[in-house]
């Protein structure tokens, strides 16, 4: 035999060896099998694991047809407060209190033509204590009250109040006659808990601000910010604001030169860059180019716009057509570097004027003298009767009473003591 056959043979005999050995590991940590007979040997014995076995499938559900319908999520919350809030329950012999009919009443009733505000309520006041002071202190009945809506606080209760407010502090009342609404009007002013109530007709809104109106909102373009209506009358003057601090007066001109002609732009600029601080005022030609501005467009010709296609070159008739068909467009002019700019009708320069030294300055008052004699001693009075010369520029007249003593004589005018100039003469003597 070769050598190499030998080297085989000693392999396979080495791997069967440590084969054995494995073997007997295995069957020595394997618990031994229960067995129900010495001889008999249970078949899972002899597969070292165990197989899964598998689960049951659940049973079929089934579901009842008959049974009503399950609420929807409205419905649940309904019935949550319906629980959080019960209503009292009815007596043994199936009668329902009076107060209970009109609470359902007021659920289920809806707005009348007769209704009226209640404010300045108590936080004490509810539904049925309101409806008791209308009923004892006004020539009317429960019955005539078909609602009674007092909304509840939503805003967190201040933790230093005593007491838990039940009410916003205001409600409204629906009545079934015009009397009994007028009979609860009467009783503006009286006094419940304390609290003088203030009650109005429900359809009435005097006393209230005036809303900005609608059309005021539509003239200003795509979101053009502009102040409210009376802050200053239209002029030639306009305030623009939100400027980035990048845009120079060149960039304004251009930007409101299609408005109309501009006389002067005024810039505020830092000092030290010499950039925009974010606003500026622009003064126009005439009133129409200002009130454009302030709107935020102007109405163009399509002729004026340029077409997407570069292409594409229009005729001079083509042009001409368009021009007599009249069509016009707008063009916004409320955003400059993409922010929206505040435009407003500034102060004129002749009304500036005229209240920071003109004749429309307030006079100041002047001690021990009538308030219409104000104005006939100057802009400061006689406070300045003691200061130098500069601020007595302006006075037109001096109340002597008003002046300290000593004050004429300290600031009476000196002769000067310099060196006498010489005249060009000379004297000589003999």
């Amino acid at each position: 035999m070769d050598s190499q056959e030998e080297e085989n043979i000693v392999i396979k005999k080495d791997r069967r060896e440590k084969k054995e050995k494995k073997d007997k590991k295995r069957s020595k940590s394997q618990p031994a099998p229960e067995v129900a007979d010495t001889d008999a040997v249970d078949e899972s014995s002899e597969t070292p694991a165990k197989k899964r076995k598998r689960e049951a499938l659940a049973d079929e559900i089934e579901i009842d047809v008959s049974l009503p319908e399950p609420s929807s999520k409205k419905a649940a919350r309904k019935a949550k407060k319906a629980k959080l809030n019960p209503t009292p329950a009815a007596d043994k012999d199936g009668a329902t209190d009076t107060k209970t009919d009109a609470a359902s009443k007021e659920e289920s009733g809806k707005r009348s033509d007769f209704g009226v505000w209640i404010g300045n309520l108590p936080w004490s006041a509810t539904k049925d204590s309101l409806r008791t002071f209308l009923v004892e202190n006004a020539e009317m009945k429960s019955e005539h009250i078909t609602r009674v809506h007092l909304p509840p606080p939503t805003k967190p209760v201040n933790p230093n109040w005593s007491t838990k407010p039940l009410n916003k502090g205001f409600a409204y009342v629906d009545f079934s006659t015009e009397l009994a609404m007028y009979s609860a009007i009467a009783l503006t002013e009286t006094k419940m808990d304390g609290r003088a109530l203030l009650i109005k007709n429900a359809k009435s809104f005097e006393g209230r601000p005036d809303k900005p109106k609608v059309e005021q909102e539509q003239d200003t373009g795509r979101g053009g910010k502009v102040a409210a209506k009376g802050a200053h009358p239209p002029n030639k003057r306009v305030f623009v604001g939100n400027l980035s601090f990048d845009v120079t007066k060149e960039d304004l001109e251009q930007h409101y030169s299609e408005c109309g002609p501009l006389e002067h732009i005024h810039m505020a600029t830092f000092e030290d860059s010499g950039k925009c601080k974010g606003y500026a005022w622009v003064t126009f030609g005439d009133v129409e180019a200002a009130t454009s501005a302030v709107k935020g467009f102007v109405f163009k010709d399509e002729s004026d716009f340029k077409s997407k296609k570069k292409d594409k070159v229009e005729s001079d008739e083509e042009a001409d057509d368009k021009k007599k068909s009249g069509k016009k467009r707008k063009w916004l002019l409320n955003k400059l570097f993409g922010r929206e700019l505040r435009c407003e009708f500034a102060e004129d320069s002749t009304t500036r004027y005229n209240k920071r030294y003109g004749k429309d300055k307030p006079a100041e008052a002047v001690e021990g003298v009538n308030p219409d004699r104000w104005k006939n001693f100057g802009n400061s009075g006689g406070n300045d009767a003691g200061n130098g010369g500069e601020e007595r520029r302006g006075r037109k007249k001096v109340d002597p009473r008003t002046i300290r003593s000593g004050a004429a004589h300290t600031n009476a005018p000196r002769a000067s003591h310099a060196i006498v100039e010489s005249q060009g003469t000379k004297t000589t003597f003999d």
